[in-house]
């Protein structure tokens, strides 16, 4: 009787044995294949949507097949990130470097012309004109120099100050692909809004604009990040100012939109419809209809308006009606 007993359980622990001997090798056997795996999916690049597939009933085992898939899909998302914002810094240095050329160019140009308005006449000719007629001369060229120069040195500036924006636009938007975002707050956009209206009060001064401001008496409130947007709101108003006609109306409606309207007789609804276009510039029209002279930058602003937007989760569109353009960010609440 005892033999039989020790027999039994010599059995079962020899059941025992291998049962846990072939555990362990299917364990072994899966550890390897997701170290395979993740190595195949590393060494291929994490721009492929390769996942780890495992067949096994453990449920450690797939329990960290899913968070190893779960990190897998994060790092693919910031490479992506990465590469995009990566790619989009290089195409704006690449093409706010040409922009430069042209401002730099008119420079040399009028630096050229002043060098020529300020150089001495030459003896000769002067020996050749009558004493008396020498000072009449004289004064005169003197006064079309002077014109000329005065002239000469309004367009440097102009063009100094187109490259400044240039520079500073090519900063912004940089600064934009590779900022760390804050997290989101609850915000009253009415105090965001008039916050953003101060900032330029200086500015709307100097271009005769008085805004005509319309919000609810009760705060729209929204959880999103203020600094980008303070962004969003200044580079609107900032391009409103630059191209307004002397009116802007803003009004913000209870559901989170925020419409900025103002006269744009220069614009179409072809060409308002790619405002939001990176690079993209129009030459606007005065309240005479002469062409006012152009004082875009390189065409980033509205651009990182509505790149900010989107990654708060809103959404901005411009619409061109009558010869007013309507810009609205919309934030829909959560």
């Amino acid at each position: 009787m005892f033999q039989f007993f020790y027999v039994i359980l010599c059995v079962i622990l020899l059941v025992i044995t291998l049962s846990l001997a072939l555990k362990i090798h299917l364990l072994h056997s899966s550890f390897l294949r997701i170290s395979e795996g993740l190595t195949d999916i590393l060494e291929e690049g994490v721009e492929t949507n390769a996942l780890l597939t495992l067949v096994s009933r453990d449920r450690h085992l797939c329990r960290m097949t899913a968070v190893l898939n779960r990190q897998l899909k994060l790092l693919r998302k910031e490479h992506l990130r990465y590469v995009n914002g990566d790619r989009d810094l290089r195409e704006a240095i690449a093409n706010i470097s040409h922009d430069l050329r042209t401002p730099l160019t008119a420079i040399n140009g009028y630096l050229d012309l002043l060098c020529r308005e300020l150089a001495p006449v030459p003896l000769e000719a002067l020996q050749k004109e009558p004493p008396e007629s020498r000072t009449r001369t004289e004064q005169t060229e003197n006064r079309e120099k002077s014109q000329n120069v005065q002239r000469y040195l309004n367009m440097i500036r102009s063009r100094t100050e187109a490259m400044k924006q240039l520079t500073e636009e090519l900063y912004h938007y940089s600064i934009t692909l590779s900022a760390r975002k804050e997290d989101p707050v609850s915000l009253s956009l009415n105090q965001v809004l008039e916050e953003s209206l101060i900032s330029f009060y200086q500015e709307l001064e100097e271009h005769h604009i008085t805004p005509v401001i319309q919000m609810p008496q009760a705060p729209v409130l929204r959880t999103l990040d203020k600094a980008s947007l303070v962004r969003v709101f200044g580079n609107i108003i900032g391009n409103a100012v630059k191209y307004s006609q002397g009116d802007l109306r803003i009004t913000l409606t209870k559901q989170g939109s925020v419409i900025f309207s103002n006269q744009a007789p220069g614009l179409t609804p072809v060409t308002a419809a790619k405002l939001f276009d990176r690079y993209f510039t129009v030459e606007t029209v005065s309240a005479s209809g002469s062409p006012r002279p152009r004082t875009t930058g390189g065409g980033l602003g509205l651009s990182i308006a509505k790149l900010l937007t989107e990654q708060m989760g809103g959404s901005v569109n411009a619409a061109y009606k009558d010869g007013e353009l309507h810009i609205t960010v919309q934030f829909p609440s959560l």
